[in-house]
């Protein structure tokens, strides 16, 4: 009764809008009212809260953040999407490869989905807009093609599992590369067939000075991908301190170099910065008070004891758990699933053979399409009130890029070598 009596109750504050983290806290504070034989105090809760985020590794997500942040207002978010137009954007459906491309590039800064989605979302959608393209389909490119960004080194998402799982998060962040490129030539191709057959608007090609003058301009943010991996591979900083060094880069050069961030603006981003790791952190908490309530039920015992059969069989093992993850990708936001199933999933798959670096890859490739899908999916809101869509007409336009996208999934997890490659030669 009591398991019953929490899990409607969260069910409910989900369908009315409560926000997902007050959703997780709920829950478990239901369960120990319900449950009338239950003598433990209700101070376990915030103390598990406490003890998630009290994390070393996790002090890499506020920085990441503010990356994103001074990415979006200090000009840099524009530079890469003028040189990617300079690059691609004469090609049939140049504007949505371009939309495509500007995400793997912005990914080696901001690490964040919803940072690309929200500011690279704003000018690509627009653009695409005036050029002619369908509002949907400029939707259904802009959200996709930022679930590049969580894949592509740095990740917030590869930095929650590894310290959750206690996992390599060097070998993490540089395991999500090649996957990422994976991506992101599966979603061109995509899209130069689309092209094709709907005869999708073109721009003219540019001159090579002109793309020799827009890479210049956007050098600086391009550079930052090479300094912070590099530094990481050549034990220089720390994944964490990475996080760091990145976001002073990103201030330096949209202050000095653009010139495009003033002191009040640097005070408007860190604020907002603030919010959003507000956000981010009070659901990693939240996922902790669940995920102890779940684990004094004895829920990962059951699951382990369920998966154990299908040990014996990877193949199954993994469209096991890639099924039940993108199942509650569909429910729950990311960070926040990662921190639940992962301290689940992981003991279980290496158990059966996986490499821990391998599977947390796959896990977050597979929670990133969460985040297209209703009725959790934070890109997919995002971009629908940028362009102004209904969800049919968001979802209509954005299925062939899903299938792509769990394709690419899938290759990645039946191709271990895909995700294991970098990390092996660069760091063993």
């Amino acid at each position: 009764m009591p398991i019953a009596l929490s899990s409607l109750a969260g069910a409910l504050l989900l369908i009315i809008g409560i926000p997902v983290g007050l959703v997780l806290i709920a829950i478990p504070m239901v369960y120990m009212f319900a449950d009338p034989a239950l003598t433990m105090p209700m101070l376990v809760i915030p103390q598990k809260m406490f003890g998630a985020m009290d994390s070393f590794p996790l002090m890499a997500v506020p920085f990441f953040v503010l990356v994103g942040q001074v990415m979006n207002t200090g000009g840099i978010t524009n530079r890469i999407f003028d040189f990617a137009n300079a690059l691609v954007g004469h090609m049939r459906g140049g504007l949505a490869q371009v939309n495509i491309i500007a995400s793997l590039l912005m990914s080696g800064m901001s690490g964040s989905a919803v940072a690309d989605a929200s500011g690279l979302g704003q000018v690509e959608i627009e653009a695409m807009r005036k050029q002619g393209y369908d509002p949907a389909f400029a939707a259904a490119v802009t959200a996709s093609s930022a679930t590049i960004g969580p894949i592509v080194p740095p990740s917030i998402p590869l930095v929650i599992v590894g310290a959750i799982t206690n996992t390599s998060i060097s070998q993490l962040l540089v395991a999500g590369l090649l996957p990422g490129i994976l991506m992101t030539v599966a979603m061109c191709l995509l899209v130069a067939y689309i092209g094709r057959r709907d005869n999708l608007p073109t721009s003219e090609r540019a001159s090579f000075r002109h793309l020799l003058a827009t890479f210049g301009r956007s050098a600086p943010a391009l550079f930052a991908p090479v300094l912070l991996v590099g530094g990481i591979l050549l034990g220089v900083f720390t994944p964490t301190e990475a996080s760091a060094v990145a976001a002073v880069y990103a201030i330096i050069i949209a202050m000095f170099w653009y010139r495009e961030l003033s002191l009040k603006a640097l005070y408007h981003v860190l604020f907002q910065s603030a919010i959003t790791v507000g956000a981010i952190f009070f659901v990693i908490a939240g996922a902790a008070a669940l995920s102890w309530l779940l684990t004094w039920l004895g829920v990962p015992q059951a699951l382990a004891q369920s998966l154990s059969s299908l040990a014996e069989t990877p193949t199954l093992l993994m469209l096991a758990i890639i099924g039940f993850l993108l199942i509650v990708g569909c429910f729950l936001e990311s960070n926040a699933a990662l921190i639940l199933v992962a301290p689940l999933l992981v003991p279980i798959g290496i158990a059966a053979g996986f490499d821990p670096v391998h599977l947390g890859t796959v896990m977050v490739l597979v929670l990133m399409l969460g985040l297209i899908t209703p009725p959790v999916g934070m890109n997919m809101f995002i971009v629908m009130a940028i362009a102004k869509v209904s969800l049919g007409q968001y979802l209509r336009a954005t299925w062939p890029f899903f299938i792509v996208l769990l394709v690419s999934t899938l290759i990645v997890a039946f191709v271990p070598w895909i995700s294991l490659v970098v990390p092996q030669a660069l760091l063993r």
